[in-house]
């Protein structure tokens, strides 16, 4: 029945029927850059840190929406973000408006703040921005 709908309009006649199908299964969005600590910070910390990138909505529940995981010894870190890094099958990237993308280097391990944790956030991005810099140039107090 939708094909006699789509041919009514002429979409098959155009070859519109196939982009529509390929948008509707295009990539998640993502958000991908590179984290990098500050000259000033280099000396503090140990090798095996744990580097957390993760991103938050603006205006949301402080959870992370996506987050992926490392250690200080693999900065400068590239990282992408999306779907596939969701903390709930409920909450995606792609559902999401505004984010900030957070990089924290952990002492503990732990994802939530600790004082002595370093820290660093980009400006307000949405879903499908790439080659953000996010430096890490500020300890917790």
């Amino acid at each position: 029945m939708a094909g006699k709908f789509l041919m009514r309009c002429g979409l098959l006649a155009f070859g519109l029927l196939s982009v529509v199908a390929v948008s509707a299964h295009a990539e998640p969005a993502a958000i991908g850059g590179k984290v990098v600590l500050a000259p000033n910070l280099a000396g503090k910390g140990s090798a095996t840190d744990t580097l957390f990138v993760f991103a938050r909505e603006t205006s949301g529940p402080p959870m992370p929406v996506a987050i992926v995981r490392a250690t200080k010894k693999d900065l400068p870190f590239t990282f992408r973000l999306d779907d596939s890094n969701s903390m709930m099958p409920s909450r995606k990237l792609s559902d999401v408006g505004t984010v900030v993308i957070v990089a924290r280097l952990s002492k503990s391990g732990q994802a939530m703040p600790q004082s002595g944790d370093l820290e660093g956030m980009s400006q307000p991005v949405k879903p499908g921005t790439d080659g953000l810099s996010i430096v890490i140039d500020r300890e917790r107090p």
